[in-house]
């Protein structure tokens, strides 16, 4: 079985491929979230607006199975999709992304629930078909997973992974580098079978 088939997280490219179908200013606040963030999805929902500090850019995140919670500093494209997001959704407390299905008015809306993971679930598949995703990347904790094996990537050090993650555990953080370690192993053997030079 080859590497890419046992890949669990989306490239860089198939990122970008499927936030640019994304035009719905609140999808686009809560995927952009979800990854930077590295949420799951029954996590996305429990956010009040509250957590949202707009002006100081941060956002209080509060996770499951026993992960670690923690204020964290949003990336620009995280604070310009949520402030995109609260000109529609207004200020009123209650959930950060209420679901639609809460209640009547717009009060009573922000007084009901957050959007439900099977609801994040079925968002996902549409976006990741319409981006032309494969199809075994088409579930929402394939954006958690991205984002560890991103930063892994991007030289950060596995303990400061591990805290922007949640993770109680390092053996947790290290499943991010066993993934890219995989994939460059990969690459290797790809250019060593063409090498000249055997």
């Amino acid at each position: 079985m080859s590497v890419e088939t046992e890949r669990k997280y989306l490239t860089e490219e198939e990122l970008k491929k499927l936030l640019k179908v994304i035009e719905s200013p609140r999808d686009r606040a809560i995927f952009l979230v979800c990854y930077w963030r590295g949420l799951r999805a029954a996590e996305i929902g429990k956010l009040p607006f509250s957590a949202w500090r707009a002006t100081a850019r941060t956002l209080y995140v509060v996770r499951l199975k026993g992960s670690l919670a923690g204020e964290f500093p949003l990336s620009p494209a995280e604070h310009r999709a949520l402030t995109a997001w609260a000109e529609i959704r207004g200020k009123e407390p209650g959930p950060l992304f209420p679901s639609r299905e809460s209640g009547g008015g717009a009060l009573s809306r922000y007084a009901g629930l957050g959007i439900s993971r099977f609801m994040m679930h079925r968002l996902m598949r549409r976006y990741a078909t319409a981006a032309g995703l494969p199809p075994r990347l088409r579930h929402m904790h394939v954006l958690k997973h991205s984002c560890g094996t991103h930063l892994i990537a991007k030289g950060v050090e596995l303990y400061a992974v591990k805290d922007w993650m949640g993770h109680k555990s390092i053996s947790s953080t290290l499943v991010y580098a066993q993934f890219r370690n995989k994939q460059r192993d990969e690459c290797a053997q790809r250019v060593y079978d063409q090498e000249l030079l055997k």
